[in-house]
């Protein structure tokens, strides 16, 4: 059944991007970047290797926050940037996210999700509205959150429900953001440890200018997406309903 293919076990494996593009037709962007826009070429990627597939957070993590800023006007760009709040990554990052989140229930946490997969259109955005790339991507790279393997996240406390305290806001574009900063209160500072030893424990790394922000190991190798949550929903949809 392709419900449990895509989502059940923890096994680990990466698209190799150089052996499966000559197997795919995807358009170049204007900064030169391979990526997948359309249904069709999508499903044939997750048919040949499901780990492709994006993942709904919902789904497999429903104990989660879900606090999705660029679904609001409370964000960096000041307006709303997706059409609904969903949280997509890519299978292998998805089931690590879930190993994290029962590990820090342990201690007390759960976690709250900001961002995930996110469209290779709203990195474009990013990039033309900020120009900077310290805090947005390059579009002639492409953003790991376009390949559904980076992750925008805090915590929140169990018993009170509340989202615990951090050395800076999410989304801050501020010397208090990054790793190295320790002027923040020892309550934060711990925090902030918490979190980055238990995403380092399951294969995630470090973005050193964004305490919220991890990669999964092996984003590189992986497929740029341009594709819009809704629609994402709908093919895997269909591509349940063939494999089941």
């Amino acid at each position: 059944m392709f419900r449990l293919v895509l989502l059940a076990g923890l096994t680990i494996s990466f698209c190799v991007l150089t052996a499966q593009v000559p197997d795919h037709k995807m358009p170049v962007s204007k900064y030169g970047l391979p990526v997948v826009k359309g249904a069709k070429t999508y499903q044939r990627i997750v048919e040949s290797d499901p780990d492709n597939v994006l993942v709904d957070l919902r789904q497999i993590i429903p104990d989660a926050k879900f606090d999705v800023r660029y679904a609001t006007a409370n964000n960096l760009i000041g307006r709303p940037l997706y059409p609904t709040a969903d949280v997509f990554m890519r299978r292998p990052a998805a089931l690590a996210l879930r190993e994290v989140h029962d590990n820090l229930r342990q201690l007390g946490f759960g976690l709250v999700f900001h961002d995930g997969y996110r469209p290779y259109e709203i990195t474009v955005l990013f990039y033309e509205e900020i120009k900077d790339t310290t805090y947005v991507a390059d579009p002639r790279k492409g953003s790991r959150h376009n390949r559904g393997m980076a992750i925008d996240l805090s915590m929140y406390d169990l018993k009170t429900g509340e989202i615990v305290e951090m050395p800076s806001a999410y989304d801050e574009t501020t010397e208090r953001s990054h790793h190295d900063y320790m002027d923040g209160s020892k309550k934060a500072l711990q925090n902030r440890q918490i979190l980055k030893d238990a995403m380092l424990d399951v294969g995630f790394e470090v973005y050193p200018y964004e305490w919220w922000h991890y990669d999964f190991k092996g984003w590189e190798k992986c497929y740029t997406y341009d594709i819009w949550h809704e629609k994402i929903k709908k093919i895997n949809r269909k591509l349940y309903r063939r494999m089941k």
